[in-house]
């Protein structure tokens, strides 16, 4: 079936010469597969994206003349497109979605960010909605990410999750990023592929955000391992795949990764190919 890639928040299709999914869809299509990148909005709740998203899954299906796709998911698209599998029907069109770094279960940044999470200024808010936007948004200046962000709240998505059961029709994946020099043996056990050795350097621009995961934890000494926007739990779903030594920006590449990391190993390539 033809692949369909699906962004996150604050995502785009390309910059100049710079797309979401750094060089995932020339590598793949070099491999012999059919890769359709979809474009939605950036900034929306998820109700609204799936519905530009399943208009964009239905003209790959016309276009190919194929009765179904699989959908890889980044972040917050893989949100949308499980709200497309239960909410708007698509079970018979949908063979497989694969999610990577996806707040399945919510994310304590998003609870911080709309002032759920006491303790933190309006400056620290701020700073850490620039770390959200990051590298990954063609819009200019502050960004308003408030509503956007309630779609990631943990409450949120727990009545998410109780609305949009997985289909019995569709099959289930997930990899998770840790970062922050962190294995995260707990969290990463029980996969398909092994835990790699390798340990990712955070992202600067996310490491305003670090208070967050200690402030959430049970554990004050040991914060939640996470990949800087989602924790590592909340990235398991369906059949778990396994975690990559890698932050949310790596997840796909950003800023134009072009071989793997010299600290980690990690390359968001091979994971691609890995999953597909």
């Amino acid at each position: 079936y033809p692949i369909v890639l699906a962004h996150g928040m604050a995502g785009f299709e390309r910059i100049g010469a710079i797309n979401y999914f750094y060089n995932v869809v020339q590598d793949l299509e070099k491999r012999g597969e059919t890769v359709y990148p979809s474009q939605v909005s950036p900034y929306d709740s998820s109700q609204v994206r799936a519905v530009q998203l399943a208009k964009f899954i239905d003209q790959v299906l016309k276009q190919e003349g194929s009765c179904k796709v699989n959908i890889v998911a980044h972040s917050q698209g893989g949100i949308d497109s499980r709200y497309i599998i239960s909410t708007l029907g698509y079970s018979d069109r949908i063979a497989a979605l694969a999610t990577v770094g996806t707040p399945h279960a919510g994310t304590p940044i998003a609870d911080v960010a709309l002032g759920l999470v006491p303790g933190f200024s309006d400056a620290a808010i701020n700073a850490i909605l620039l770390a959200v936007q990051g590298l990954t948004s063609n819009e200019q200046g502050r960004p308003d990410l408030k509503a956007n962000l309630g779609q990631l709240a943990t409450a949120t998505m727990r009545q998410f999750n109780a609305q949009n059961p997985n289909h019995s029709r569709v099959k289930y994946y997930s990899v998770a990023g840790r970062s922050n020099l962190s294995q995260a043996l707990a969290e990463c056990k029980d996969s398909e592929w092994p835990n790699p050795s390798g340990l990712d350097f955070l992202n600067p621009v996310m490491a305003v955000a670090a208070p967050v995961w200690t402030v959430t934890s049970p554990n004050p000494l040991q914060p939640v391992p996470n990949d800087g926007l989602v924790p590592v739990a909340s990235a398991r779903w369906g059949l778990f795949l396994g975690c990559v030594p890698a932050d949310h920006f790596d997840e796909v590449g950003q800023i134009a990764e072009s071989g793997p990391d010299l600290a980690s190993g990690f390359y968001h390539i091979d994971m691609y190919r890995k999953i597909v």
